[in-house]
């Protein structure tokens, strides 16, 4: 017994190590995120606020330094666009000033590695959460390793440095929520109070959990303990508002008057054309199914098998649990016992978001990263079930179960074999049943992750050329790279302007456009062009490269 229960901590070791060593080595292997650069400013510019607002003048005078010499923005000033939260971008700028990293890849490659850490820690939290509802150290080590091998989130876990950080405070907030259901004391209120408000300041969907837990008190026909209760809601309502603004410096100020201007920006930000099914649409006005169907074609198989059978189990229950609700009995609630509480959780908060999304039309764009944190909830039902299936194979002949074990670890190698395929592009991925044509008929390479393979191998192959003339072939300010290009291979770099595109060497495209291209020829080759380089990873084109005809 006490060697079996030893055996199982050991493999859990072994496992987050794996997780560890699989991200020191790789994390360098990714490309540049769009949106890095407006990120890294945003924390110095947070970071000189913070410590003007309490007199740190030498931490005020770095930060402002390092400020000013970010410059290349498309956007308005970063005074307009500071709404975002600091919970990642002021440590970021923190550690790069402590570090001394005054290379652009140096540190963006640091920014790379504590993104990739924050994403451990959300791991680890994810596992608490499986270990707390299922109490058994294979599921939740298979639900954990499920998490990590889902692909998008692997290869957005090296440099999307919003909405990873979104997941992982998602999932530190659903774990202490789970803590308050087993023990409501003031430190676990506390904690859920204070992660659901750091989620908030990164995106706006983290109000959904202060709102559940009341929602889930008014729901609740059982009325015991009514005082307590209504004193826990008024804790945590009262905590969250002070943790938001705590950690929010945006209402330090003119809170309520800072707060809305948040929706403005958000009103303004990225109103742009989105390619679905070769289709452009606004990124307000997408159709219903665009994100159902971003998630079916994006995500692997069997995390779609199961967590359909996950989500359609918990579905039916909590139905059977609302149509045999009676009064004065002590079932009289639509859960049974802390364990179906904690899973209806998980189910209202899942399908709360995606209606609000879907039917709100919420902006949406790149895919549907700005969604990813719905992973959690897809991968807890996704466990859900097949920690219910290895529960009914418990009186089932032992060859059933070698077979059904042997299934899983044959998909979760499968599943890992597709994600290397990919590497380092798994941002882009695609599970093996989805078409190449529907691939190649919506947004692949949106925030430009190939474009620094493309300038690497262009300057390669033209390492005897005193000037390289590179024009662009879609909405892309590839320019951005050129810092992260040693400085004699980026003085031999000139961007040509997409009206001047004929007179250039090179075009790059990742096929991503801010106009109908069917009708809008902005971005057509010249004909004095001829593709001479495709990027092609499973039939999904990542970029295309074109040089002049001799």
């Amino acid at each position: 017994m006490i060697k079996n229960i030893y055996n199982k901590k050991l493999n859990k070791y072994l496992v987050f190590i794996l997780f560890l060593i699989i991200g020191l080595t790789v994390y360098d292997d990714y490309g540049f995120n769009i949106d890095e650069q407006f990120q890294r400013s945003s924390g110095f510019y947070w970071l000189n606020y913070i410590s003007e607002y309490f007199n740190f003048n030498q931490l005020a005078f770095l930060a402002k330094e390092k400020l000013n010499n970010i410059s290349g923005f498309t956007l308005d000033p970063i005074n307009y666009y500071n709404k975002y939260g600091i919970a990642f971008d002021v440590p970021a700028a923190i550690l790069e000033l402590s570090f001394k990293l005054d290379s652009p890849i140096e540190y963006y490659h640091a920014r790379h590695l504590l993104t990739f850490f924050y994403f451990y820690v959300g791991l680890i939290f994810f596992y608490k959460i499986l270990i707390n509802r299922f109490h058994r150290e294979e599921v939740a080590i298979f639900g954990t390793i499920l998490l990590f091998i889902t692909p998008r989130l692997l290869g957005d876990s090296f440099q999307n440095t919003k909405d990873i950080i979104f997941l992982t405070f998602v999932i530190i907030s659903s774990y202490y929520y789970f803590k308050i259901v087993d023990f409501p004391s003031k430190k676990n209120i506390i904690l859920f109070s204070l992660f659901s408000a750091i989620s908030t300041t990164i995106r706006l969907f983290g109000f959904f959990f202060p709102i559940s837990y009341i929602i889930f008190y008014f729901i609740s026909f059982s009325k015991k303990n009514y005082y307590k209760k209504m004193v826990h809601i008024f804790l945590v309502l009262f905590l969250f508002l002070i943790f938001l603004i705590l950690f929010w410096p945006l209402l330090w100020e003119n809170t309520v008057e800072n707060f809305l201007s948040y929706f403005k920006v958000l009103g303004d930000f990225m109103n742009v054309k989105v390619l679905f099914f070769n289709n452009y649409y606004r990124s307000n006005l997408l159709p219903y199914s665009y994100l159902p169907i971003w998630i079916i074609i994006s995500t692997p198989i069997f995390h779609l098998i199961l967590f359909l059978l996950g989500f359609t189990t918990i579905l039916i229950r909590f139905f059977k649990r609302f149509i045999n609700i009676k009064n004065n009995s002590i079932y009289s609630d639509f859960w049974r016992g802390k364990s179906e509480k904690k899973d209806f959780f998980i189910f209202f908060n899942f399908l709360a978001i995606l209606c609000g999304i879907i039917f709100l039309n919420i902006k949406l764009y790149n895919s549907w990263r700005i969604a990813y944190f719905l992973y959690f909830f897809i991968i807890y039902f996704a466990t859900f079930y097949f920690n219910l299936f290895f529960f009914q194979l418990r009186n089932i002949k032992s060859g059933y179960k070698i077979f059904a074990k042997i299934f899983c670890i044959f998909f979760v190698l499968l599943t890992s074999y597709r994600t290397v395929i990919y590497h380092p592009y798994q941002s882009l991925y695609f599970n093996v049943l989805t078409p190449n044509k529907i691939k190649n008929s919506v947004e692949v390479d949106y925030t430009g992750l190939s474009s620094i393979e493309f300038l690497k191998d262009t300057v390669k192959q033209n390492k005897n050329e005193n000037v390289i003339k590179i024009g662009v072939a879609s909405w892309y300010p590839i320019w951005r790279m050129l810092e992260l290009l040693n400085s004699v291979d980026s003085k031999k770099i000139r961007i040509i302007e997409n009206s001047e595109n004929y007179t250039s060497d090179y075009i790059y495209t990742n096929r991503i456009s801010e106009v109908d291209k069917r009708y809008n020829k902005k971005y057509n080759i010249p004909d004095n062009f001829i593709k001479y380089k495709e990027l092609n990873i499973d039939g999904a084109i990542i970029y295309e490269a074109y040089k002049k005809k001799k």
